[in-house]
């Protein structure tokens, strides 16, 4: 049965086992909440697509909610949310539903659908050799999660608690040379490359790039987050590369 009540209630009961003492670590506790958001824009992204019957609001619904499944064994198994020091947390993410979500009455695409949007959310680029149906559901999970991240950033940045959650940026100021030539290529970063604030800064821009709804874009407009980015990295001369990303982002 699609039921988004199902939905929630395997979350809540899933996640409710890396609580002590009946409260979440302050990071379990920023996942938990990330999730809650993400699962909201993935239905405002569905719904600006007319993806309005039942089976297209459960696929929104879920794939925002569970997306990031895998973050709560990661963080309490290694203390970290770096997957280059853990595991890959959507692949993590992908088998803990194969393994526990409760699947009665859920058919075989759609349960592939979830499945597959989870695995593929934090991959650098999707498989190619998805099927339109699954991209579909690919795309519109990693434009909700990078949405909320980009809010969240900003907001950290904006009361000054923005190293709570990146604390190993902290240390360097600046941009890494080796990652504005990465994305001098090819318009894309790698986060090992990231060392400073203004790195990831920099990253988030290029995440602009692989936006694939026109809500997503036009909102992060709106919200002057992109205006944002481009001003803190400014200072740092690189202004063919900045106006090359935005062109992209707008293309």
């Amino acid at each position: 049965m699609l039921s988004t009540d199902n939905t929630l209630n395997w979350f809540k009961n899933y996640t409710n086992k890396y609580k002590v003492n009946g409260k979440f670590s302050s990071m379990h506790a920023v996942k938990f909440e990330h999730s809650k958001r993400v699962c909201e824009i993935a239905c405002s992204i569905g719904k600006s697509m007319e993806w309005n019957n039942e089976r297209e609001k459960w696929l929104a619904y879920s794939l925002g909610l569970l997306h990031d499944i895998g973050r709560f064994p990661q963080y309490s198994e290694y203390g970290t949310f770096l997957d280059s020091q853990s595991f890959d947390h959507g692949d993590r993410g992908e088998t803990i539903l194969a393994q526990e979500f409760i699947w009665n009455g859920i058919s075989e695409e759609d349960k592939q659908c979830l499945m597959t949007g989870v695995r593929c959310h934090n991959k650098k680029d999707v498989p190619s050799n998805l099927s339109e149906e699954k991209l579909k559901w690919c795309f519109l999970v990693r434009d909700a999660d990078k949405i909320d991240i980009f809010r969240m950033i900003q907001q950290r940045i904006d009361n000054n608690t923005i190293f709570d959650i990146l604390p190993r940026h902290k240390k360097f100021k600046g941009l890494t040379n080796t990652l504005v030539e990465e994305i001098g290529q090819d318009s894309m970063g790698s986060y090992n490359n990231a060392r400073s604030l203004q790195d990831y800064r920099l990253i988030q821009l290029t995440w602009g790039v692989d936006l694939n709804f026109p809500i997503s874009v036009n909102t992060l407009q709106e919200e002057g987050i992109f205006d944002k980015i481009i001003e803190d990295l400014r200072p740092y001369k690189i202004d063919a590369l900045l106006n090359k990303l935005v062109e992209k982002i707008y293309a």
